[in-house]
């Protein structure tokens, strides 16, 4: 059975005929090369190459639609209306529309059986690009690792209820980032692993001169891992990792306990010396991280 989750994104929908011009130079990821239906990952980035957010681009016809956390919709709103000078574009808030998430390998098929999609074109949709029936709007995400679909709209969908801590489960098990809990503006998004947010070969953005010297340097400091963590109690946010070669090695950003690995497994950042998977790592409460790839399950 499908698993059915509401949430509360915000989304911000952009017209005018400088749109893909003005964004193109505001994100990091290639906006130039998105056709209608099209979408992807992608990053605001500050003139320091620092995360102001992590976000969702989706191509029409005559819009680009950003979707993002709902926190975020005031902040993003200001910094767009705020770099609009002389631009033809227009910046339309559409957050209030309902929102689904439906997960698992029954949710095209779910999604279809309330909606009148087909279930092949939507299981087909490739990550991020989009199918619209009247005013309701699926689109493919790969948030949770599997099959998943974000739906924005009026819609039924039947399945069994995600709650938020099953989310974050799930979550954590695909490694995939959270802007606010394992990413923000003190990190750059090739430091979180959103890698496929980033156009390694697009012009000039905001924020790409900080990112293409890290890129050409070969390495960053830290990166986002994934921890397995002895004993059964979470770790704290922030809490330190250290080794004997390295007393600052790192800090956790987020920990569950996963049913389906029988272990408490975290999210944090881990110095490039000690990064790869199987290396150990003492937690700031005494107990033993070791790092391991992402995701943990697949």
């Amino acid at each position: 059975m499908a698993l059915v989750r509401t949430f509360h994104p915000a989304r911000l929908v952009l017209t005018g005929e400088d749109r893909v011009r003005f964004l193109h130079g505001m994100v990091t990821n290639d906006i130039e090369a998105l056709k209608p239906g099209q979408g992807c990952h992608a990053a605001m980035l500050t003139a320091k190459g620092k995360m102001l957010a992590d976000l969702i681009v989706e191509a029409d016809e005559a819009s680009l639609t950003l979707v993002l956390d709902g926190s975020l919709r005031d902040k993003i709103k200001a910094v767009l209306d705020k770099h609009i000078i002389m631009d033809d574009v227009e910046v339309a808030d559409r957050s209030d529309e309902p929102a689904l998430g439906v997960f698992g390998d029954d949710a095209a098929a779910a999604i279809a059986a309330g909606t009148g999609l087909d279930a092949a074109a939507l299981a087909a949709l490739p990550n991020y690009h989009f199918l619209d029936a009247g005013a309701l709007r699926v689109a493919r995400t790969p948030e949770l690792g599997g099959a998943g679909f974000h739906l924005f709209g009026e819609a039924r969908v039947a399945g069994e209820p995600l709650t938020d801590a099953e989310f974050e489960e799930r979550r954590v098990e695909a490694g995939t980032p959270r802007y606010g809990v394992d990413m923000g503006e003190d990190r750059l998004p090739i430091e979180a692993g959103v890698n496929d947010a980033v156009s390694f070969t697009k012009g000039c953005y905001l924020g790409q001169e900080v990112i293409a010297r890290a890129t050409n340097l070969g390495h960053i400091n830290r990166r986002l891992v994934g921890l397995i963590l002895d004993g059964e109690a979470l770790a704290k946010s922030g809490a330190k990792l250290s080794s004997p070669s390295k007393p600052e090695a790192g800090w956790i950003t987020t920990s569950v306990r996963s049913r389906r690995l029988g272990k408490v497994i975290a999210l944090g950042y881990v110095h490039r010396t000690l990064w790869e998977p199987g290396v150990s790592l003492t937690v700031d409460d005494g107990r033993t991280a070791t790092v391991s790839a992402l995701p943990f399950a697949p």
